[in-house]
């Protein structure tokens, strides 16, 4: 059974916090303040990112068969019962944030979402968008980055169990046959397609 809540506090897996904030500071300070203090923080390509996926939700919403949709897909491991309370642009914050990945992870992790909804003609929903955004960029995290995590601290992060992560993304994977691997001049049209959607 598929957990659907949510932690929006700090991941306690390891500590963000500067040695001079008092101990009895809540975590709503310290996440807000983690966020402030972001030098990684690419707000710009956060919201270039988030507006791309809330137009492709907006469209696919208009689908005739879109209830059909939601009940082919409710039972894939993507898909939550109920929708997050988390707006995909401050998911992205709290990923890139606490995950403190590169610009060129999250651009690889939308390309690997366009790749997931063409190979395996994929739907994007408000229920399953969350799971896939956490699915690519995690993906990507392990392609792109010369450092990362464990899953349990990445499973804080994305505010579901460390199993339910590892089978999020084994499907991913599984869905995209394993390949990860993104092309030079597919990465520069991302990558100018979302610089222009900042400005």
């Amino acid at each position: 059974m598929k957990d659907d809540s949510f932690d929006s506090e700090a991941p306690s897996g390891e500590s963000f916090d500067d040695e001079n904030e008092t101990k009895n500071q809540t975590d709503k300070e310290k996440s807000k303040n983690k966020i402030e203090d972001s030098t990684n923080l690419d707000l710009n390509l956060i919201i270039s990112i988030s507006k791309t996926l809330l137009t492709i939700l907006e469209e696919n919403k208009k689908l005739p068969n879109y209830k059909d949709i939601l009940k082919l897909q409710s039972k894939m491991i993507f898909s939550a019962s109920t929708i997050p309370n988390i707006s995909i642009k401050d998911y992205l914050i709290r990923i890139q944030t606490y995950s403190e990945i590169q610009k060129s992870t999250l651009i690889i992790g939308l390309i690997l979402i366009d790749h997931i909804c063409k190979n395996a003609e994929l739907i994007l929903t408000y229920y399953n968008i969350h799971r896939i955004i956490f699915g690519a960029i995690l993906v990507s995290i392990k392609f792109n980055e010369d450092k990362f995590y464990d899953n349990i601290f990445y499973a804080e992060i994305a505010g579901i169990k460390p199993k339910e992560l590892k089978l999020i993304e084994l499907a991913f994977l599984d869905l995209v046959e394993f390949k990860i691997a993104v092309k030079f001049d597919e990465y520069e049209q991302y990558q100018k397609y979302l610089e222009e959607k900042s400005k």
